[in-house]
């Protein structure tokens, strides 16, 4: 991540990994409707895009708070690029639940060891980008996670009954 950010390269690869990210979020809601509408991930892949830079944009003024120094765009590539694990923890999920798999306690130990595993990448990702210790990026990744809360669940039930 630090010679990503050093060299200020990864940024499309960090928006295409939100973009998937949003559209296996929103494969959730396909299969559990059973409709197959294209507008599931049409949205999704908006919301993953505008929650890499909503995201990012809070982490970043958070995170000075806390004495971070990053860019926005910093701070979106070890986002974006920290989120491919749980991309494909999600898309494992997401695949199993679509061709009918029965959900065991091994399942069950696979996911949580896997979306624990994300969450370390993702700190650590961010910690490098804000150039703070991972306590302070555990901290800082806590208030980003209670302001937005609420404002995007709204977001989300109205995105919901625009698409349903």
């Amino acid at each position: 991540m630090q010679g990503l950010i050093e060299n200020g390269a990864g940024h499309r690869l960090a928006l295409v990994v939100a973009i998937f990210f949003g559209i296996v979020q929103a494969g959730r809601f396909d299969i559990a409707n059973g409709e197959g509408s294209i507008g599931y991930y049409a949205v999704g892949s908006l919301a993953g895009l505008l929650g890499l830079y909503l995201f990012g944009w809070l982490l970043r003024n958070f995170g000075r708070w806390f004495g971070g120094q990053a860019t926005l765009h910093e701070v979106r590539v070890a986002l974006g690029l920290g989120l491919a694990p749980w991309l494909f923890l999600f898309l494992a999920l997401i695949v199993a639940l679509g061709v009918g798999v029965e959900p065991s306690l091994n399942s069950y130990w696979f996911f949580f060891v896997g979306f624990l595993y994300g969450y370390v990448i993702l700190l650590l990702s961010l910690a490098t980008a804000l150039r703070l210790s991972v306590l302070k990026t555990f901290l800082c990744l806590i208030v980003t996670f209670l302001v937005s809360l609420f404002p995007l669940t709204l977001l989300i039930q109205i995105l919901a009954s625009v698409v349903h």
